[in-house]
């Protein structure tokens, strides 16, 4: 469901250390590059490449492609060769982003693909267009920022599109259901043991929208105060809209208070006039557990401060105001 925790599912011993791997670090190979140049037409050439932040599971490149002293900018995203989770990762992001072409949402478009790395020295390969814009983590007013990512969420939930029905315990990397365990740094453990003790309960029917299944605001591409982009499409279902944005709330109160979490709420319901069901917004906010502070620090890469001593005791807040939404 987190791209950032896809890839640990199907690993072997020996791919243990893949995240710190020099993998990330390296520039794409000389074949990979003249793959790019191929793709773009004939008489196109490489003319720059820059690492871009924050990849959890692949190494992201900005390239310049220069063809008829025309310069186009593109991006190249490389998965790690010999790890099955992440090559089903690729493909399964190719073909959501098939599926959302033209519907309006702000997602790049596939200029080409290599899968086995046939032409890319051995290493999955997506080329995409480059969106405008960068991830913005340091609003300096809360209420615009929030504003604008509620809107773009009921925007997302509006589109008509094909997706599988989301399985709570299935689709998701969340602790399964009875090994749920109260996290380092609480403060009020009945807050979460009661919060278990409410997932065994059915999930409700709460209707189906489209999901997009990793709703972060490390996925949204900002320019000049708006969303541009909206990336890392490799999990999309039908299910509760609770699911995105209980998932964002986690963030904001992992990131920045539980107050800006509850803003989220508040003016995602206003704005899609439908109200977020508790239970599936619990279910997403329980996705926080002792791994989470050192995983959202790894994908925010130094582009904002990271307080993970604080993190659990803030979104434990978030999840007693969803108890009590339960009740």
């Amino acid at each position: 469901m987190i791209s950032g925790e896809v890839a640990d599912q199907g690993q072997t011993d020996d791919d243990d250390d893949w995240r710190e791997s020099t993998f990330f670090q390296r520039r794409p190979s000389t074949e990979a590059l003249a793959w790019v140049a191929a793709s773009m037409g004939e008489g196109s050439r490489i003319a720059g490449h820059r690492r871009l932040t924050g990849g959890a599971n692949s190494a992201v490149h900005r390239l310049t492609v220069e063809r008829d002293d025309t310069r186009t900018y593109v991006v190249l995203r490389q998965y790690p060769p010999g790890i099955v989770a992440l090559q089903a990762a690729m493909e399964r992001e190719i073909a959501h982003l098939q599926v959302v072409a033209g519907s309006g949402l702000p997602v790049p478009s596939i200029l080409a693909v290599d899968v086995a790395g046939l032409a890319t020295a051995g290493v999955p390969s997506l080329l995409m267009t480059r969106l405008p814009g960068h991830v913005h983590l340091n609003p300096t007013e809360s209420r615009p920022w929030i504003e604008s990512i509620a809107e773009l969420a009921a925007h997302l939930h509006s589109v008509d599109l094909p997706a599988p029905t989301f399985r709570p315990w299935t689709d998701s990397w969340i602790t399964p259901l009875g090994q749920f365990r109260v996290p380092a740094g609480a403060q009020k453990p009945a807050v979460w043991l009661a919060a278990f003790d409410a997932m065994e309960a059915p999930p409700p029917d709460d209707g189906a929208v489209f999901l997009h299944c990793d709703y972060l605001p490390i996925n949204l591409l900002w320019a000049r105060g708006k969303i541009t982009g909206l990336t890392d499409w490799n999990s999309i279902h039908r299910g509760s809209r609770a699911v995105d944005v209980g998932q964002c709330r986690r963030y904001l109160a992992s990131l920045y208070s539980p107050d800006w979490a509850e803003q989220l709420r508040s003016r995602y319901e206003s704005i899609a006039g439908a109200a977020l069901d508790p239970w599936w917004d619990l279910y997403a906010l329980l996705h926080h557990d002792n791994d989470g502070p050192k995983s959202i620090s790894r994908q925010v890469a130094g582009r904002r401060r990271v307080d993970e001593f604080g993190m659990t005791a803030r979104v434990e807040v978030a999840v007693e105001h969803a108890l009590k939404r339960l009740g």
